[in-house]
C-alpha cells in the first residue's frame, strides 16, 4: 500500500510539473536578435520598440526580408505573436509564408517551439 501511494505521489508531482512554463520571460523584448544556424548567412530578427519587426536573410546575393507587427502574447505563456511570418531561419531561400507566427521566449532565445534552444532559435545580440 505504501508503494502505491509513494507512485501516486510521484506521479502527481511530474503531472504538476509538466504543467508549469519554468522559461525566464523577459519584459523588454525589444532588440536584435541573431540566428547562426548557416554561417554562409546573414540572418536576423529585430523586434522594435514600436510594435515593428524586421526579419533579415541575406546568402550570397539574395536578399530577404519580412516586416510586420510584433506583441508579447497575453495567453499566460512566454510567446512572441506575429501578424505574418516567413521562415528564413529554417529554410532559407525555400522559405515558407505563413500568415502569421509564434516565438517562444526563453532568457535571451526566441525559440520556434516550446522546447527549448533548437539550431534555428534567434539570440538576443548584445554589444
Amino acid at each position: 500500500m505504501k508503494l502505491i501511494k509513494t507512485s501516486i505521489c510521484i506521479l502527481s508531482l511530474i503531472l504538476f510539473q509538466s504543467c508549469l512554463d519554468l522559461r525566464t520571460c523577459s519584459e523588454n523584448l525589444s532588440g536584435k536578435y541573431i540566428c547562426e544556424n548557416n554561417k554562409k548567412a546573414e540572418n536576423y530578427l529585430l523586434l522594435n520598440e514600436n510594435g515593428t519587426f524586421l526579419h533579415h536573410y541575406k546568402q550570397n546575393d539574395k536578399t530577404f526580408e519580412d516586416k510586420g507587427i510584433w506583441k508579447k502574447s497575453k495567453n499566460g505563456y512566454c510567446e512572441i505573436e506575429f501578424s505574418n511570418w516567413k521562415n528564413f531561419n529554417e529554410l532559407g531561400e525555400n522559405y515558407h509564408d505563413f500568415a502569421n507566427g509564434i516565438l517562444w521566449i526563453s532568457g535571451d532565445y526566441l525559440d520556434n517551439g516550446p522546447d527549448g534552444e533548437s539550431s534555428t532559435s534567434f539570440k538576443k545580440y548584445r554589444k
